[in-house]
């Protein structure tokens, strides 16, 4: 009997992070499922367009993660030779289902999701290869990092009704913000969302506690002034979420320190969003002005 699997397509350089919390929701909260990503599906030896092809063969759901760097911008173009999420998408969309009649859940094909990260969830504006013209006629859904505790339980929602999926029970859910906070993310979990660029300068501590997980960063800036509109931009953030931070401002420095009390000073879901909404601000407030 085979679990009810889904195969999320993304651009690592685009939503990386986001497909990893993705996985990390859709089976906490569904009974029964598995999630593909490649990055922990690939091993040592592979061959990457057949086991890509194998994955998706073996997928009832392909999702489409869409972010801001999905495709090239209109009048951008990339160089590569093969564009894997073209092929990912294209392969999703003509492959057979290679699974047991038995096991198909009453699919005839692959259903293919789309889903908006972080951007305006449109096409127009990408130079989207003409082999994809399809996805513009899927009804598509969205989701953003500043709302993620939000929006997330209301998108699987919607994704179990559409699929006939059925969720855990409501013990293991939590459409209750304050909840969310008890869900500690496991340590392989944690190292392997640090692992991609939007984490850049995040480090997990314990701070002596052998219990205990921080997520910890030292922010530098060219003056006070920039390190203060950094702080108010993430407090404003902060209010939106809920969810705050333990830092400490000296001059041009701004150290966090970011976990969950009620997860018993464990990382979840909340200071992951949190981490990098602030990388997202530093950036923004160490950008030169026009003019």
């Amino acid at each position: 009997m085979q679990p009810f699997t889904f195969f999320i397509s993304y651009r690592r350089s685009d939503t990386a992070p986001i497909a990893l919390l993705l996985k990390n929701e859709i089976e906490k909260r569904m009974q029964f499922v598995r999630v593909s990503v490649d990055v922990q599906e690939m091993h040592p030896g592979d061959v990457f367009p057949e086991r890509l092809r194998e994955l998706i063969n073996g997928a009832h759901v392909t999702i489409a993660l869409i972010g801001a760097r999905w495709m090239p911008t209109r009048g951008e173009h990339r160089t590569d030779d093969t564009d894997w999420v073209v092929e990912e998408l294209v392969h999703s969309r003509n492959a057979p289902l290679d699974i047991a009649e038995a096991d198909r859940r009453g699919l005839s094909e692959r259903q293919i999701i789309t889903l908006f990260a972080d951007c305006e969830p449109t096409f127009r504006n990408f130079e989207v290869d003409p082999r994809l013209d399809f996805v513009r006629t899927l009804h598509t859904e969205r989701i953003n990092y500043a709302n993620w505790p939000l929006l997330i339980g209301p998108l699987l929602d919607r994704i179990a009704i559409k699929l006939g999926l059925q969720k855990r029970p409501d013990a293991d859910e939590y459409p209750d913000l304050a909840t969310a906070r008890k869900h500690p993310l496991a340590d392989t979990e944690l190292a392997q969302i640090l692992r991609y660029d939007d984490f850049e300068g995040w480090y997990v501590d314990n701070y002596g506690h052998a219990e205990a997980r921080y997520l910890v960063k030292t922010f530098k800036f060219g003056h006070f002034n920039q390190a203060a509109d950094f702080m108010r931009l993430v407090s404003d953030h902060c209010r939106v979420l809920d969810h705050h931070p333990e830092w400490r401002n000296v001059f041009n420095h701004v150290t966090v320190s970011l976990t969950s009390w009620g997860a018993k000073r464990r990382v979840t879901i909340y200071d992951v969003n949190l981490a990098l909404y602030m990388n997202m601000a530093a950036k923004a407030v160490n950008r030169p002005r026009a003019g």
